[in-house]
């Protein structure tokens, strides 16, 4: 990789964070891969202060583990951790979207709308090869749209207890691991709650919800993320 001679300062934090996120993703960064500041510092041509800002965020958003004395490593998860993360997804946020149906207000409909139009557009756009910010787009859209759910569902213990494990991270990877006809079942499911969250049958939004997610699930089973 090329060098660019970056400074430091808040901005060139953002762009070594950019550069870092984007060769964990592409899977130039390997899940285990141990990295120190001074690695990355040369790697990316930046100095140490810009690059230890981007370590820190990129553990915050879930791209990286730093630990005591062992020092951080590219983030890797067991197929086995991956079915528990969405098993207990699957539990608390198929309960907000039976919230969401019932106690849904227009506001929370209008915004879930602006969302689910967005992600067909850019899901077209993506299979018509026009958007390369596909994935990172796509992952912080559909985080949105679980979001509002949980927003709608007016319960901020379980709104909570569902963002914990929702990193950006490990939707981007998600998203890093579908195919084009994952991605359309995805989009296609959130239309579908969409409608079961408007009609307010909460039982058919629950349903839909917990299929959504275990399909999700067992496809990432099948294809695990880069980390």
């Amino acid at each position: 990789m090329v060098k660019r001679g970056i400074k430091s300062g808040p901005r060139m934090a953002d762009r070594v964070y950019e550069d870092i996120r984007r060769a964990i993703v592409q899977g130039e960064l390997k899940p285990g891969e141990r990295i120190t500041e001074e690695v990355l510092a040369d790697r990316f041509g930046a100095s140490r202060t810009p690059v230890r800002s981007a370590i820190v965020r990129l553990a915050s958003d879930g791209f990286v583990d730093m630990t005591p004395h062992s020092g951080t490593a590219v983030k890797s998860r067991a197929r086995h951790e991956i079915a528990e993360i969405y098993d207990v997804r699957a539990m608390l946020e198929s309960f907000a979207a039976r919230l969401a149906a019932e106690r849904h207000e227009e506001h929370h409909l209008a915004r879930l709308d602006g969302i689910q139009s967005e992600l067909e557009e850019l899901s077209a756009a993506a299979r018509r090869g026009e958007r390369e910010d596909a994935v990172d787009a796509l992952s912080s859209l559909n985080l949105g749209f679980h979001q509002a759910i949980l927003d709608a569902a007016g319960n901020p213990t379980l709104k909570d207890s569902a963002n914990r494990l929702m990193d950006i991270g490990f939707l981007i990877n998600t998203y890093a691991s579908f195919d084009a006809s994952e991605i359309d079942r995805s989009v296609s499911d959130h239309r579908k709650l969409l409608t079961a969250i408007r009609s307010r049958d909460g039982a058919w939004a629950e349903a839909l919800m917990r299929a959504h997610i275990l399909g999700a699930r067992n496809s990432l089973i099948d294809h695990p993320p880069r980390h």
